[in-house]
């Protein structure tokens, strides 16, 4: 396979594909539940109409849903990460200049960064929590323990300030991330002038919406903007090296 063909394969895969499928399984990553009633009273039983209650999904299937939502966006974010790297990776210095150079290393510094604290929060908010669920359900059922004492230990896990799933350390510190990723990546292409800024606007939208949150609806919507956004961009690459006398598309090239 050429290079021009796995870069092509990539962008669709890890700008398109991953998140338009994330869009659609975050439509059910439900929100707004650590205080009222509580994450492990909300989680350890399906919803049936989250939407009405004020926690925005279409649907909550139970703990094992939320077991296979997190094993499937696990890998999906890291696609996305890889996108936001591939975004930049025909930035050149000698021809787009030194401060888009510089804005494109921090994209991919960030986009590092986003990688691995929302695979360290999907595995411990994620994953691992819906085994510990599952297992407290199971005790629960067995009467080793009452569920009071499973929601006091589970709930303060869940907020732990470090590790917990809402504003914790890698909670925040992955949010954050991905803005950064997203918003120096615009920077780096507007400064090369070979691509046109509504798709820009659209790259920046994503990350204010991803690092506001990736759950029901802030979640889809900031998937569908960066869908949207990749296709755009693509594009726009495309016609770019045309209007130079190019036929094809470089390949990528992550030295920057």
């Amino acid at each position: 396979m050429s290079n021009e063909s796995v870069n092509r394969v990539l962008w669709w895969l890890c700008l398109f594909a991953a998140p338009l499928v994330l869009l659609g399984i975050e439509l059910f990553h439900p929100a707004g539940f650590t205080e009222k009633p509580g994450m492990f009273e909300y989680l350890r039983q399906p919803q049936p109409a989250p939407y009405l209650n004020g926690h925005d999904a279409l649907g909550y299937f139970g703990p094992d849903w939320w077991f296979a939502l997190h094993a499937i966006q696990t890998p999906l974010v890291g696609l996305v990460a890889v996108g936001l790297w591939l975004a930049v990776a025909r930035i050149d210095a000698a021809r787009d200049g030194i401060p888009a150079t510089v804005f494109a290393w921090l994209s991919r510094a960030a986009a590092f960064v986003f990688l691995i604290f929302y695979t360290t929060l999907d595995s411990i908010g994620g994953t691992g929590m819906a085994r510990a669920i599952v297992t407290a359900n199971s005790m629960i059922a067995a009467g080793t323990i009452t569920v009071t004492q499973a929601g006091q230990f589970l709930n303060t896990v869940w907020t732990d300030p470090l590790v917990g799933g809402v504003g914790s350390v890698v909670s925040l510190t992955g949010s954050w991330a991905v803005f950064f990723a997203a918003g120096f990546a615009a920077v780096a292409l507007f400064l090369t002038r070979r691509v046109p800024w509504p798709p820009l606007v659209l790259l920046i939208l994503f990350g204010w919406q991803l690092e506001i949150s990736h759950t029901a609806m802030h979640g889809p919507v900031a998937f569908g903007l960066l869908t949207i956004a990749g296709v755009w961009l693509w594009i726009a690459q495309r016609r770019a090296p045309r209007s130079a006398g190019a036929a094809t598309l470089p390949a990528v090239d992550a030295s920057g």
